[in-house]
């Protein structure tokens, strides 16, 4: 823009010294013209000067109207070149403003376009937000009802289990009478004892159980599932009916020794379950220690 300017003023006075300079030499020349004017001229000019003395005066009127014609001519000549200057400038400045007009109306259209970008980003962010959160919601939902369920269904599980349980604690038989207290009292000293009895001996036959508690068999087994599903015992029943005990201990050491393998087959875990899994009835046991005890004090 000041480049633009300079050259403008330059152009200005160049434009106003050309009409000044040729009006100067017109002065110039004229001036040694009357210099280089001969004697006799001169002698004619002081007779005519003489005789008719009101004709001379008026050749320098004449002489000097041409110079106020020559010098006015001069000062319209510049005053054209100065208007024509004038409407230059006034162009370039016309120009000038057009551009800078051009200019902020591209940099308002790039900023109307930047925000409309950044609102339409935004409004995609929003939507986005708004789907995640409902997707959240309805998760978070989904994972309250299952929640909901798996509470019921285990309450209803625990619900029945106890009504099986006081269901056939009572079936087992009390031979001496008493108080209704004392009978369910040995009902629950019965049912300690067919726990306990179960995981004494680790592996049991189901028909040795029944016939130790005086039940059936399938009775023995619904009796089992009752124990089983409050926690009372954890085990499982092979195919030969026997039922084995396995203690929540033992259950740890096989979950510990698969995820230490990584990938095991049955036939394998099987091979290693003796590692983990005693299948020794742990009266046998008692009864041995009872005998090595009592070897050692007699020896000593």
């Amino acid at each position: 823009m000041e480049e633009i300017f300079a050259l403008i003023v330059s152009m200005i006075l160049i434009v106003a010294v050309i009409p000044l300079f040729f009006w100067k030499r017109r002065r110039d020349a004229r001036s040694r013209e009357q210099v280089a004017e001969p004697p006799q001229d001169q002698a004619r000019e002081n007779v005519a000067r003489a005789t008719g003395g009101r004709r001379m005066r008026r050749r320098p009127a004449a002489t000097s109207g041409a110079s106020s014609s020559s010098t006015s001519n001069v000062q319209v000549s510049g005053s054209e070149d100065e208007d024509e200057d004038e409407d230059e400038a006034g162009g370039s400045q016309a120009r000038a403003s057009k551009k800078k007009e051009k200019k902020r109306q591209e940099r308002e259209a790039q900023r109307q376009a930047e925000e409309a970008t950044r609102e339409s980003r935004n409004t995609k962010q929003d939507w986005y937000a708004e789907m995640r959160r409902k997707k959240d919601e309805e998760r978070e939902a989904e994972e309250r009802k299952l929640e909901e369920e798996e509470k019921a269904r285990q309450a209803k599980e625990e619900e029945a289990a106890a009504l099986e349980f006081d269901k056939w604690k009572g079936e087992f038989s009390v031979d001496a009478e008493g108080t209704t207290e004392e009978v369910q009292g040995g009902n629950q000293d019965l049912l300690s004892e067919f726990v306990e009895y179960i995981k004494k001996q680790k592996c049991v036959p189901l028909e040795d159980l029944a016939a130790e508690f005086h039940l059936r068999t399938q009775e023995c087994i619904n009796r089992i599932a009752s124990l089983e599903s409050i926690g009372r015992l954890s085990g499982v029943m092979d195919d030969r009916g026997k039922y084995i005990y396995i203690s929540m201990e033992e259950m740890n050491a096989v979950a510990d020794y698969i995820k230490r393998q990584g990938r095991v087959s049955i036939s394998h875990l099987a091979s290693k379950s003796n590692q983990f899994i005693d299948l020794e009835p742990k009266v046998q046991h008692q009864l041995t220690e009872e005998i090595s005890g009592m070897e050692e004090i007699s020896v000593s």
